[in-house]
This record gives C-alpha cells, sequence and structure tokens, in this order.
C-alpha cells in the first residue's frame, strides 16, 4: 500500500489572516495580565514605603513592572529611565508606583 501525500499549500490572504490572529490574540492576553501586573508592583511599593535606606542602595523611590521597563528602556535609553528627571515624572504621573519621593 502506497500512501501519497500532497502537501498542503497556504495562500497569502491564509497566512496573513493567521498571523493578524495571533498578534490579536497576544494583545489581548497582554492587556488581560497587565492589570495583574500592575496589581503586585503596588503591593511591592505599599511594602517599600517609609522603609529606611539600604546602605549603599538607598531607597526606594519606584516600582514598575519588569515588562514595563525593559520597553522603556528599548524605547528611551538606561540613562534616561534612570535619570532624576524621569523619576521625578514618574512619580507624578504613578504615585501609587512611588513609595517614596526623588
Amino acid at each position: 500500500m502506497n500512501i501519497i501525500h500532497k502537501p498542503h499549500t497556504y495562500s497569502k490572504n491564509e497566512i496573513d489572516g493567521e498571523l493578524l490572529n495571533l498578534v490579536k490574540e497576544s494583545l489581548a492576553e497582554e492587556k488581560a495580565t497587565e492589570f495583574e501586573r500592575t496589581n503586585v508592583a503596588r503591593a511591592q511599593a505599599s511594602a517599600m514605603k517609609n522603609h529606611k535606606s539600604i546602605p549603599g542602595l538607598g531607597k526606594c523611590i519606584g516600582v514598575m513592572p519588569g515588562r514595563e521597563y525593559f520597553r522603556l528602556v528599548k524605547k528611551y535609553g538606561y540613562e534616561t529611565v534612570h535619570s532624576k528627571e524621569f523619576m521625578r515624572y514618574f512619580n507624578k504621573k504613578m504615585p501609587e508606583l512611588s513609595p517614596n519621593k526623588v
């Protein structure tokens, strides 16, 4: 018995449609988990409020989810994200994630 397998070829429209569905699903999942990640960061920030500074490190002035941090570093650069101006902006925009002021 010979089994003949005819390879299936996909059209460009089928491939584009599947890629679009994959991107839409990924964005929906990202939005769904963003709230959870932010809640974890809020809990960490509230635990760090009014803590004494750690010798050599200082005090915690901001907490953010890892994904957001790496997106900002990729977009603006390490120096910008760690600058005092950015941290002041972050303290104003996200006071719930800023346990201590700059």
